[in-house]
């Protein structure tokens, strides 16, 4: 079943923008790999009855062992995502992400989603 409603049109518009940038990427942690960005699902805050503002973590990953490889490829994914004019980055974090009992290279990014109930 696909999950329907403001959060997974919010969610898969964001998907869609990585997509148009060429980078690969999932919501569904099953399915998170080195050289991908994992989209987590989104905290937010209610402005109205009908519009609210969404942040999501991107999480980038890398491929082990977090050597200087991984890191141009963490910098080169997150400079890509932030000259967008289409994803909001409010802010940016190494990180390390845990993936199948190996510790992979990561940086999350938060970044804001508008959207609104029709």
């Amino acid at each position: 079943m696909s999950a329907t409603g403001v959060f997974a049109e919010a969610q898969a518009a964001l998907a869609g923008r990585l997509d148009a940038l060429g980078i690969v990427n999932t919501a569904d942690p099953r399915n998170a790999r080195p050289m991908s960005v994992l989209i987590e699902p989104p905290s937010f805050t209610a402005f109205t009855f009908n519009v609210l503002k969404m942040t999501f973590t991107l999480r980038v990953l890398a491929a082990p062992p977090g050597n200087q490889d991984a890191i141009d490829y963490l910098y080169t994914t997150i400079d890509t995502i932030i000259n967008t004019t289409t994803i909001d980055v409010l802010e940016g974090r190494p990180s390390l992400t845990t993936i199948g009992g190996q510790d992979i290279p990561s940086y999350d990014l938060t970044v804001a989603v508008g959207t609104q109930r029709q």
